[in-house]
């Protein structure tokens, strides 16, 4: 099991490489969540929102992540850093998954639920969708002993091949119905950060353009002016 995991988590940290020129905190630097269970709930405006779950839990906090996938059939290797299946047609699949994240919690308290209120991926454009407050109820109730933890992520441009992937959190806190205005918050800081990046968790790779530098052939190409 341990070489499937780390096979896993290298493709993950392969495709953050590739996907970002950087990843970074924003804010005060994150620390360690409160022992016992957490649901950590954000937006889901990015493909790699999985990836970069996974990247602040595992590898910057410490904590094993477990994520409820819809396409977990497509792609169930990611079983081996934390996926479960939660197909949308098949409500017993789901109920499964329900109960084995209720058995993860007991067994490994320090387990971080990462869950997406808006249920599917949306474009940023759509801000922070509504979700329903039912719904965060009954996960509440499920799971009683777990803290609620809001963070964000934002994808933006700093004129480099490839974007900077931006994430901050807020403060711990138990199930409020809040948890909407929170999340906005905590975007909306995004877009326009007050603060600077306090911790790179991720450096990409580096693109043709910053590596390249033909200055030294500028006199012979003059001559095609």
């Amino acid at each position: 099991m341990a070489p499937v995991r780390r096979l896993v988590a290298a493709l993950l940290r392969w495709d953050l490489h590739r996907a970002f020129r950087r990843v970074q905190w924003v804010g005060p630097e994150p620390t360690a969540l409160p022992d016992g269970p957490v649901i950590a709930y954000a937006n889901h405006h990015h493909f790699y929102d999985g990836h970069l779950a996974w990247l602040l839990f595992r590898q910057h906090l410490d904590r094993p992540p477990t994520l409820w996938m819809a396409e977990w059939d497509r792609f169930p290797f990611f079983a081996a850093v934390g996926a479960q299946p939660f197909p949308p047609d098949d409500p017993a699949r789901r109920a499964a998954t329900v109960r084995r994240t209720a058995r993860r919690f007991r067994a490994r308290p320090r387990t971080v639920l990462v869950y997406y209120p808006a249920g599917t991926l949306h474009r940023p454009e759509d801000g922070i969708q509504a979700f329903s407050a039912d719904a965060v109820t009954r996960l509440a109730r499920l799971y009683p002993t777990a803290t609620w933890w809001p963070y964000a992520v934002h994808v933006t441009w700093r004129n480099e091949a490839t974007p900077t992937a931006l994430l901050t959190g807020g403060s711990p806190h138990e199930a409020d119905g809040q948890e909407h205005a929170r999340l906005q918050r905590l975007w909306h800081r995004l877009q326009a950060p007050q603060d600077r990046p306090t911790t790179t968790l991720l450096r990409g790779h580096r693109s043709m353009e910053e590596w390249w530098d033909f200055s030294f052939a500028s006199s012979f190409f003059e001559r095609y002016l």
